[in-house]
């Protein structure tokens, strides 16, 4: 972070100064009391459970430069200094009130991202932000230095704390920017600017918050405000499916950007972007990508969904101007993140952990990859509960089994499947009512990781998943513990 002074914070938030120095500097941003030091402005948030407003004396007594703060009798905690005890009660940084902490972090982060003049990417969709977001910067890394958003970073606060993360030396910015409420984007894309986006695509991920698919479309499409056409920026779009119409149809078309813009991309013959000749291989894949060159690409990982992640990113090479081959060699050097599809090997078999998050959509992408893994050996699903899908709860858990039968028809069929949760329970439903899958229901993360150390075998491949509130991870972690005990 480039150091900022307090007065320049209350310039950006309209804040008041209610006690210490307008030329202190700041930096560093944090919501967390716990990593507040010397420098650091904290950012107090309400949340269900805390108010971390409680926690602006211990941020001042580690010495923090200033804090927000929505509460105007804070002063009252402030320890009097005065007497004779004065020289062991720490002084207190600057305190600024503002009405809302989260908008005065939101002004200052636009305010602070305005300073910098470099390309900027966003990232949205449904599903596969992260993936897509890392291996644009992988590519561009080859020609930048790039800053892309870290951990999971994403959301109203995340996105604003990763502005701070710029500096002088940072040439070109890729984040991804997740939403699950109306008017988020909104917000979101006054504090990135992003003049080049990508909408991985639309599934039904907060469809219980935001309606439809068509609004969510709506919602997500706000990133192309600041969007320009040509080689000033794009809008790439995953152009597979029904996608192509669905953003047509719904996206908030303003003056910046129109139809003719959006480049599409994916694995379909009129994708302008595209891949052909996908192939199996026996660490991950291979195609050709198509654009305004062409070239080989080795990718680790497994399924459809990532060789149109690496499609985008080959596309945003091509614009920024790095060497494709370049550009593939950086993919072929990609590996998964830990729970995004990580496979891990136990006595014989093979988990693939892709537990961080869940959605219909990613999962059936990811069964339909799961038959990828090695012609060989069983494959079984361990799927936990998607969450955030309202009423059609379990019209769209279903529907999830109605793809496990489908993919059974056409050959793919799974040996076994383990459901977690109410909701994963009508997937099992689904397809016990339709087939001789093997399902078993259980009511917790641990009943299912018994399960699965007593039935797995040697050469089974086996799928785990589900929403993060849901923590499958925890029988990936049950699994291997019980692994390493034997």
């Amino acid at each position: 972070m480039v150091p900022i002074s307090v007065k320049e914070v209350l310039d950006a938030t309209d804040g008041t100064l209610l006690c210490g120095d307008m030329d202190a500097v700041i930096t560093d941003v944090a919501t967390d009391s716990r990593s507040a030091k010397e420098g650091t402005l904290f950012v107090p948030v309400i949340g269900e459970r805390v108010d971390a407003h409680r926690f602006i004396p211990d941020v001042m007594a580690a010495g923090a430069a200033a804090s927000f703060t929505s509460d105007p009798d804070i002063m009252a905690e402030k320890p009097d200094v005065m007497g004779e005890d004065a020289d062991h009660v720490p002084e207190w940084g600057a305190c600024i009130y503002v009405k809302d902490t989260i908008e005065a972090l939101q002004k200052l982060a636009a305010a602070y991202r305005a300073r910098f003049d470099i390309p900027v990417i966003g990232v949205t969709g449904s599903v596969g932000k992260t993936t897509t977001k890392e291996m644009i910067g992988a590519v561009l890394s080859k020609k930048y230095r790039v800053l892309k958003t870290i951990g999971n970073l994403n959301s109203q606060i995340g996105t604003a704390l990763m502005m701070f993360h710029i500096d002088d030396q940072t040439e070109l910015g890729v984040f991804e920017m997740g939403i699950s409420l109306p008017g988020e984007m909104a917000r979101l894309v006054e504090i990135v600017k992003p003049q080049t986006a990508v909408m991985t695509n639309i599934g039904v991920s907060h469809i219980g918050n935001l309606g439809s698919r068509e609004a969510i479309t709506y919602e997500k499409g706000h990133i192309i405000k600041y969007v320009g056409g040509g080689e000033g920026g794009g809008m790439y779009v995953c152009g597979n499916g029904d996608l192509r119409q669905l953003s047509r149809d719904n996206l908030p078309w303003g003056e910046g950007i129109s139809a003719s813009d959006i480049v599409y991309y994916g694995t379909e013959p009129d994708c302008g972007r595209r891949a052909d000749g996908i192939q199996v291989t026996e660490s991950g894949q291979r195609f050709v990508y198509h654009g305004q060159g062409a070239c080989e690409v080795e990718l680790s990982v497994m399924g459809a969904h990532n060789v149109n992640n690496a499609v985008v990113a080959l596309a945003l090479a091509e614009q920024f101007g790095v060497d494709l081959t370049a550009a593939s060699a950086a993919l072929a050097e990609y590996r998964p993140f830990s729970m995004r599809g990580e496979r891990k090997d136990c006595h014989g078999y093979h988990i693939i952990d892709d537990t961080y998050n869940a959605s219909p959509d990613s999962i059936n992408s990811n069964i339909d990859a799961l038959f990828d893994y090695g012609e060989d050996g069983r494959k079984i699903a361990v799927l936990g509960d998607v969450l955030e899908l309202g009423e059609q709860r379990e019209e769209l858990h279903r529907g999830i089994g109605t793809f496990i039968l489908k993919e059974a028809a056409e050959g793919k069929k799974l040996s076994c499947l383990v459901t977690v949760g109410e909701g994963a329970g009508f997937i099992a439903e689904q397809v016990r009512e339709h087939s001789d899958i093997r399902t078993k229901k259980c009511a917790s993360t641990g009943e299912a990781a018994a399960y699965i150390r007593q039935e797995a075998q040697p050469g089974d491949w086996i799928l785990v998943k589900g929403s993060r509130g849901m923590h499958m991870d925890e029988v990936v972690e049950k699994v291997v513990m019980s692994c390493m005990q034997m």
